[in-house]
């Protein structure tokens, strides 16, 4: 009675280490599972909140609350690998309203692809 007791407490221990150590590596963080567009997509984003990237005293009372150039073409480029589209087929003479159109599209495919892969992490849970 006492071996089959001790021997069911350590199997019962064996079993709930092996489980845990197979559930923590199967879940992959969210910037683990993120693609390296939107890996540099983020840091665009961080690279614009930067004080070099700021607007400026005249850049913000010639533009308002829009993105000064430094920072609307940090984004820009980050779009359009984000968006898969390659910068030579872009003529450099863009307009701002085409450069914040790509932006857009940029972001709203940014959120998609990071809301499937939240979904994804939470059917796996």
């Amino acid at each position: 009675m006492k071996k089959t007791l001790l021997s069911a407490f350590y199997a019962g221990i064996l079993c709930v280490a092996f489980s845990c150590s197979t559930e923590r590596a199967t879940l992959a963080s969210t910037e683990e599972m993120k693609t390296t567009e939107m890996t540099s997509f983020d840091k665009a984003l961080k690279e614009i909140m930067k004080p070099e990237n700021r607007s400026t005293p005249e850049e913000k009372a010639r533009l308002g609350a829009q993105l000064n150039e430094r920072s609307l073409n940090i984004l820009f480029n980050a779009s359009l690998q984000l968006i898969g589209k390659n910068g030579s087929n872009l003529s450099q003479a863009n307009t701002r309203v085409e450069k914040e159109k790509v932006i857009v599209q940029a972001t709203n495919m940014y959120f998609s692809k990071l809301n499937t892969i939240k979904a994804n992490q939470k059917a796996e849970n």
